[in-house]
């Protein structure tokens, strides 16, 4: 049952990445991209509930927290280049 819930959020990450690839702006790219990370997290987190492996789930929380620092980091970055 779990893996039909895979299936799908793969499904739905082929549209978000069409977002991440033709994005009219910046920022709608980097929402996609966003938003495909926490995609391969869920799907991260439901592998680990299927096969009750918990080592997958000490991954996707490296992933979440690599993901957070690293949309910080670039909305920083985007901030100060719209500036100068």
């Amino acid at each position: 049952m779990i893996l039909y819930f895979i299936y799908i959020l793969i499904g739905v990450s082929i549209f978000t990445s069409y977002r991440l690839i033709f994005g009219p702006t910046i920022q709608d790219a980097l929402i996609a991209l966003n938003s495909l990370s926490i995609i391969f997290i869920v799907i991260l987190v439901l592998y680990s509930i299927d096969t009750g492996n918990p080592f997958f789930l000490d991954i996707a929380i490296s992933f979440l927290l690599l993901d957070f620092v690293g949309m910080i980091a670039f909305t920083k970055y985007l901030g100060r280049e719209g500036s100068r």
